[in-house]
């Protein structure tokens, strides 16, 4: 069977037990284990189903099991495990993937446990320490190297190791937790370690190592606690359901969300995977906009600023004013700002500057994606001839947040193809950025106590993101990026979730990016958790709102204006939601509320003049817009509004005179329509036609235009025209576009 087939059997498989039909589950595994003739999987198969019937006959005969919901809990378990290892041995056969290519290599090799990496690991990590002593000088450079270099087969094979290793006995789980506990493994290995033991358990369920992520959650070393936290996030959405039968794993998070640190980082992870999930609108908004924009401006900048102008005494302090006119004239000014912004917010903006740097050989690796950046590794120490220009660089590069680990390797790999004298002037840029970096994360770290972590967990998203993105076998794992935003609905997360800060977090990010649905869902717990602020019932109107709504919306606002009276905005949006629900009348008593408050406000009396005009009322409508008018007599809405209300009420040679101003500014198709429409009742039949013909231009189409006009028709009948001369004067424009019709 094709590898492609066995997963779709296996997820077919899955789905038959989340739907509880059991029978159907087990006669699919009886298929898979009939193509392997597997005879301990027949076995366990026989087992189960045997076992399934007796329950089910004891159940029909009525027979009471205080243990019979722990029996089919049981029993589920099993058959998930069953239809995975048969599954399983299958793609051993027939798979090409990197897991089962790594696993087939593990089988015919001498097995190494995890014991025997933590005394290789810790003998490199003394051998190491001893080249440190020794004189500087091209052995000791030697050496190092050496060192490096096997120190890094020893990481890679470990990572594979733990990646392919199968499912955990209390054994495994035990060397696991003296390796992570050895306070001479370098902290390096460790973090591998945890990547490793993630993307095994996002291959294969394994509740044990699930459970030791978990415990690994409250680790002393903050680098490595954020990276099991950071795991588990994608691990509990992925297995969900799955995750019901096993209340340790849930059991073991609930007793977490008392612990204030690990709280603290699973809603800075939360908040760092909903950014992830702008990382492609950011990029295609860089490579689409703001860089074309940039390259269009080089040679206008060079025909229109002397550069020489920009550089003085002041040095870049005083910007040209022509410069900054040119930047707001071409718009890119808004873009820039934009880009900054979302760079101090901590959106991923070098993606797809780094995106193009991941061709190296380094990168065929599958583990060096997830290896923290370190200056003794041995890509790093070849960089430069002259050891305190690598060590500027180094420095330069290790302290900065701006960049994740990953990047940070592209960026010295690629470097290293440059000339020595473009290198040494980029050290020397860098270096010198690189003081007033520290000064700058010296005083954020001040303001914000948590900064540092915060960094770590945005980094290790973002090189996780570069792995599922960018991995040359990306396609062989499941993208965690591509999960839905359900953080806040998943029962597991609840404990950690549902504390009404964390929530409020969550939602307002979710609602920050634009995503109304999980903004709604989140606040609307959040009502639920005694939260009664009248922000809240505002977002949910504006989420319902935005999700066309409109009821809902409603409903919210005037919730939020039971809690806070007197509120513009709010008043604001409910005047509105009654006029898009065709009430007028209500939407006028909420516009008369606002007025008292904003009598100036123009677009208040516009919209009280709308409400007019909905109820028919058109001498109080004109009354309005002419105000309008008469405070700005430049605001063409109100010429609109004159306009269509003069010729609603009769007055047509207002009308007239209306849209002949409109027609000398900018008009759209609708304003040579109703122009049209004026002269029509006006009897002047052939500037009609005039008018029709360039609103069909703007419209686009014929088909475009004639609904336009059928939209009016029966306001043209209320006009007192003969509507019957429409489809004629339709056939006139046909033949005046086109001789022989449309």
């Amino acid at each position: 069977m094709d590898p492609s087939d066995i997963k779709k059997k296996l997820a077919a498989i899955h789905s038959y037990i989340e739907q509880k039909q059991l029978k159907d589950a087990l006669d699919g595994i009886k298929e898979l284990s009939a193509l392997q003739q597997s005879w301990a999987v027949s076995e366990k198969i026989s087992e189960l189903t045997t076992n399934y019937q007796f329950m089910l006959h004891y159940l029909i005969e009525g027979k009471k099991d205080p243990e019979q919901k722990c029996i089919y809990n049981k029993l589920i378990r099993d058959i998930y495990t069953v239809a995975e290892d048969a599954a399983e041995h299958l793609l051993l056969q027939e798979s090409s993937s990197i897991f089962f290519d790594k696993m087939r290599l593990m089988s015919v090799r001498t097995p190494i446990s995890v014991e025997e990496y933590r005394t290789i690991i810790t003998k490199q990590a003394d051998t190491l320490s001893f080249i440190d002593l020794l004189e500087e000088g091209p052995e000791k450079e030697a050496r190092s190297r050496q060192n490096a270099i096997a120190r890094e087969n020893t990481q890679q094979d470990l990572f594979y190791v733990i990646f392919v290793s199968p499912r955990a006995n209390d054994d495994f789980i035990a060397s696991c937790r003296d390796f992570m506990e050895d306070r001479s493994i370098p902290q390096h290995d460790k973090a591998l370690f945890i990547s490793a033991l993630m993307l095994n358990i996002l291959q294969r369920f394994d509740a044990l190592k699930i459970e030791f992520l978990l415990d690994l959650c409250q680790h002393t070393e903050p680098e490595l606690a954020i990276r099991a936290v950071t795991g588990i996030i994608p691990i509990f959405q992925i297995y969900n359901s799955r995750l019901q039968l096993y209340s340790g794993c849930s059991d073991r998070l609930k007793l977490l969300s008392d612990d204030k640190a690990f709280g603290r980082r699973f809603i800075a992870a939360i908040i760092g995977f909903i950014q992830a999930h702008e990382t492609e609108k950011i990029t295609k908004k860089l490579t689409e906009e703001i860089i074309p924009e940039m390259m269009k401006l080089s040679p206008m900048i060079g025909k229109k600023i002397k550069l020489d102008e920009w550089m003085g005494e002041t040095g870049f302090d005083e910007k040209n004013p022509e410069w900054q006119k040119i930047l707001d004239e071409t718009g890119l000014a808004d873009k820039l700002q934009e880009f900054t912004e979302l760079q101090l917010e901590g959106a991923d903006v070098f993606h797809s500057t780094f995106s193009n740097l991941k061709s190296y050989p380094f990168f065929q690796q599958m583990s060096n994606w997830f290896l923290p950046f370190t200056p003794q590794h041995s890509n790093v120490q070849q960089l430069f001839t002259n050891r305190a220009e690598r060590d500027s660089l180094v420095e330069a590069l290790s302290g900065s947040s701006l960049i994740c680990n990953s990047d940070k390797y592209s960026f010295c790999l690629s470097i290293m193809m440059m000339p020595e004298n473009y290198r040494k002037m980029m050290t020397s840029q860098l270096g010198a950025e690189s003081d007033e970096l520290k000064k700058m994360q010296t005083e954020e770290e001040a303001l914000k106590p948590y900064q540092k972590e915060e960094t770590m967990i945005k980094q290790y998203i973002q090189d996780l993101y570069r792995f599922f993105k960018l991995f040359p076998r990306r396609t062989e794992f499941h993208d965690i990026f591509e999960l839905p935003l359900n953080y806040h609905r998943l029962p597991a997360f609840q404990p950690v979730v549902m504390q009404p800060n964390h929530l409020e977090k969550i939602a307002l990010y979710y609602f920050e990016k634009n995503n109304f649905n999980e903004a709604l869902s989140a606040y609307t717990l959040l009502t639920g958790t005694g939260s009664g602020k009248s922000e809240i019932w505002q977002k949910i109107g504006y989420c319902r709102q935005m999700l066309a709504d409109m009821g809902g919306a409603l409903e919210a606002y005037l919730h939020a204006d039971l809690i806070e009276e007197n509120n513009t905005w709010i008043l604001q949006r409910i005047a509105h939601c009654y006029r898009v629900l065709k009430e007028p009348s209500t939407a006028l008593e909420y516009y008369r509320r606002l007025e008292q408050f904003r009598p100036d406000d123009l677009n208040i009396q516009l919209n009280i003049g709308h409400c007019h005009l909905e109820l028919k009322q058109y001498e109080k409508a004109l009354n309005y817009y002419f105000k309008v008018e008469l405070l700005d007599n430049n605001n063409t809405r109100a010429w609109r509004s004159i306009a269509w209300c003069a010729f609603l009420s009769r007055k047509f040679d207002v009308a007239g005179k209306y849209y002949s101003l409109i027609l000398e500014g900018k008009p759209n198709a609708h304003d040579y329509l109703n122009a049209g429409h004026v002269e029509l009742c006006l009897g002047q039949t052939k500037k009609t036609v005039e008018w029709y013909k360039l609103s069909l231009n703007k419209a686009g189409s014929f088909e475009a235009f004639q609904s336009m006009l059928a939209e009016d028709e029966k306001e043209l009948k209320e006009a007192g025209v003969e509507t019957a001369i429409l489809p004629i004067i339709m056939d006139k424009i046909r033949y005046d576009i086109t001789p022989s019709g449309l």
